[in-house]
């Protein structure tokens, strides 16, 4: 830094504090000096912290273990990466596996394992990006209970921006779907704090990883523009499914209990799909029908619903199959009623699958 021999003459070079002066002919410039915050926020924090955790990991591990690795890198070989081909060496294997074994909660693993299990494309039949909504429907079946959705998303603040694939950050891991549904509005909204803008491109890559192996190697690339209301395989508006959760119902009677409460209606179809799980208390029968009232629910619920389906005793009653029909009142009267047909009764059991509605 040159100072001569002050701010306050013309000639005046250099930077003092976050003051720069240049000196361009007969003319002095001065401009401010930004200086990087250095905050981070907590994804980007939570992001590092795995990240140096598997690389400190790597120095811990036994040379029998690190050979392991290194042997497992080597059957990989080389891979494309935007800046060109890449091999994949032991260290750079293990940090990659263990960062996304602590993104789905699992823990460190020292030893190699057996054989990589690559993340793999996702299939799905509507798909909406609104304002108010980014939701999957129909998304494929995860190949084994191991396997979580991984989606990294990237909303473009520029349509100047044609490739955002390399700014995508990780959304959010979901376990598994919602009765094949996937929407990630509400954790897309707590990453950015505010939704999408009509006409904002939406970047994605979304994969099956396994959370076990957590070796991301395919993802499925997604790319639209928010819309206003309307999915972009077939136009559809889209409608929320009606829901009755345990929220929405009075789960104790004098001598039943019920467990667990996932019903839905399909729009659009007269279609349930359902999760009931009730257990019989002392003092009552097998062979009564069970009765919850509901606080009220959406008007997709007609006065009577009603459905004949299967269900089957938990584990510890062998999984005895039973056939029950469950009837929904939500006009006047305000129940879950649930009756038994035939089969062999139990004192727990749930419900399952998808049926059509009966009168």
């Amino acid at each position: 830094m040159k100072i001569l021999p002050s701010i306050g003459f013309n000639d005046f070079s250099g930077s003092a504090g976050n003051v720069t002066a240049r000196k361009v002919g007969d003319k002095t410039y001065l401009s401010s000096r930004t200086k990087h915050a250095r905050t981070k926020t907590p994804s980007q924090a939570a992001t590092r912290c795995r990240f140096t955790d598997a690389t400190r990991g790597y120095a811990n591990i036994t040379e029998e273990q690190r050979q392991g690795w290194i042997s497992l890198a080597a059957r990989l070989g080389r891979y494309f990466t935007s800046s060109g081909y890449v091999t994949m060496t032991g260290h750079n294997l293990f940090v990659a596996i263990n960062s996304y074994r602590q993104l789905c909660g699992k823990p460190i693993t020292a030893d190699a394992p057996p054989e990589i299990k690559p993340s793999r494309y996702i299939r799905w039949r509507d798909l909406w990006i609104t304002p108010e909504h980014i939701v999957f429907t129909h998304v494929g079946l995860r190949q084994s209970p191991s396997e979580v959705l991984l989606i990294e998303t990237y909303p473009s603040p520029s349509p100047s921006i044609k490739n955002g694939w390399s700014r995508t950050v990780i959304l959010t891991v979901c376990p598994e779907t919602d009765w094949g549904d996937v929407d990630i509005t509400e954790a897309f909204i707590q990453k950015y704090g505010a939704p999408l803008t009509i006409g904002q491109d939406l970047y994605m890559k979304v994969s099956w990883l396994d959370s076990e192996c957590g070796y991301l190697a395919e993802f499925t690339h997604i790319a639209f523009p928010a819309l206003k209301n309307t999915t972009y395989s077939s136009g559809l508006v889209y409608t929320p499914r009606a829901r009755i959760t345990m929220d929405d119902i009075e789960p104790e009677t004098e001598f039943f209990v019920c467990e667990a409460m996932d019903y839905e209606l399909s729009p659009g179809s007269k279609i349930a799909s359902n999760s009931i799980t009730i257990r019989v208390m002392e003092g009552g029968s097998t062979i009564d029908n069970f009765r919850f009232n509901h606080h009220g629910l959406p008007e997709a619920f007609y006065a009577a619903e009603r459905t004949y389906q299967y269900a089957r005793g938990t584990a510890e009653q062998r999984y005895f199959i039973q056939c029950v029909y469950v009837l929904i009142f939500n006009i006047t009267s305000k129940y879950i009623y649930i009756a038994w047909v035939t089969g062999i009764d139990t004192v727990h059991f749930e419900t399952f699958g998808t049926y059509y509605f009966t009168i």
